[in-house]
């Protein structure tokens, strides 16, 4: 979405290129019943005549005011004080900036709507109908909570949660038929262009360290840490470490020493920082070399001993195409999904209330 510098009466996009003619009368269609729904509701701007209305201006506001924060804390040491959002830092306000984030959030999911709306998926897109379906979306889940029946999800939506539960399900709908469309749907040429160009943001291998490994435990008949049996544990893989230093192989030794009286294979996704770090074992296997043999680690009441014996560097290699062509397909989708929706941003004739624009303003 285009804009420059304030918000004028009339805040426009080219109106050029592909799916105008569609915008056009769709919008005509529906935009005198939307404007009629919504008499109750001040209106702070439209989308080619369908109406924004103040609440869902202000839903986009909130959503987007921790990140404005953020930016200017980050930027200008900026604290949130009484007089945070009218401030002026470096020349940047953050009311000013949280409003014009707040209009093109609100824009963006128009279209957004009006896509799904347009695709057969969303019979509404108007915010009364929204609270309407929200009241009896409640309804119908705590009819069924009295009648003892099964519900998925909370059993009473509010506004925002119920919102992003729409428009998650409404945007899948839309994906899954962009899939199923002949014109919309990639071949495999499509698709491999789409690997080749992205791979380098979207198909690095994040990683991964295999290794083998001999473990024995000091734990009692309890489950309780025993620390007699935790020395004899240290001492048994310190011998086992010697002999492997000799040169005797990590599977002979393992034969000898381990609980399992043979070696356990483990593989380490290192883009799993998250699981990673919750696992000494892990935490050791990631610094590890190929052919190195590891130190004595403490992991769940047992003692472990490990070599590397393979590792791929993050971002050293490629996923293969063949093993992520669906993973490929959802992306292309999801890209060719986005392309669609600034397009249509782009063609969009939008139309600011400036001074209903003007007078809105933060809570503190």
């Amino acid at each position: 979405m285009k804009q420059a510098g304030r918000p004028r009466s009339k805040y426009k996009w080219v109106i050029a290129g592909f799916f105008v003619l569609s915008i056009c009368t769709t919008a005509a269609l529906i935009k005198g019943k939307l404007q009629a729904d919504e008499q109750t509701y001040d209106v702070i701007a439209t989308v080619d005549g369908i109406p924004i209305t103040l609440p869902e201006f202000s839903r986009a506001a909130q959503r987007n005011k921790s990140g404005i924060l953020n930016y200017f804390h980050e930027k200008y040491g900026a604290e949130q004080t009484s007089g945070f959002w009218t401030t002026a830092y470096g020349g940047e306000v953050p009311l000013d900036a949280l409003k014009k984030k707040a209009l093109d959030d609100s824009v963006r999911i128009k279209v957004r709507q009006w896509i799904a709306m347009d695709q057969g998926i969303l019979k509404h897109i108007g915010y009364p109908e929204f609270l309407k379906q929200l009241q009896q979306e409640n309804a119908r889940r705590a009819k069924a909570v009295a009648n003892r029946q099964v519900i998925y999800g909370p059993v009473r939506y509010n506004e925002n949660t119920y919102f992003e539960y729409i428009m998650t399900n409404a945007t899948t709908a839309v994906k899954q038929k962009m899939q199923l469309d002949d014109e919309s749907k990639p071949d495999e040429r499509a698709l491999k262009a789409f690997y080749e160009l992205h791979k380098d943001e979207l198909y690095q291998t994040p990683g991964v360290v295999k290794v083998v490994s001999m473990s024995i435990s000091f734990l009692d008949s309890d489950r309780n840490a025993d620390p007699s049996k935790k020395v004899q544990a240290k001492k048994q893989l310190e011998e086992a470490y010697a002999e492997l230093e000799s040169g005797a192989t990590f599977s002979d030794i393992a034969k000898i020493y381990s609980d399992q009286e043979a070696q356990q294979e483990l593989v380490f996704h290192l883009g799993n920082s998250r699981h990673n770090s919750r696992s000494p074992v892990a935490r050791a296997a990631e610094k590890m070399r190929t052919g190195e043999t590891s130190g004595i680690i403490e992991e769940n009441g047992s003692l472990y001993l490990m070599k590397c014996t393979e590792k791929t560097e993050p971002g050293s290699m490629y996923a293969p195409y063949p093993e992520i062509e669906e993973q490929v397909l959802k992306d292309y989708i999801d890209s060719e999904y986005e392309v669609w929706v600034r397009k249509k941003m782009d063609q969009a004739h939008v139309e600011v209330n400036e001074s209903l624009y003007r007078s809105w303003t933060a809570h503190e």
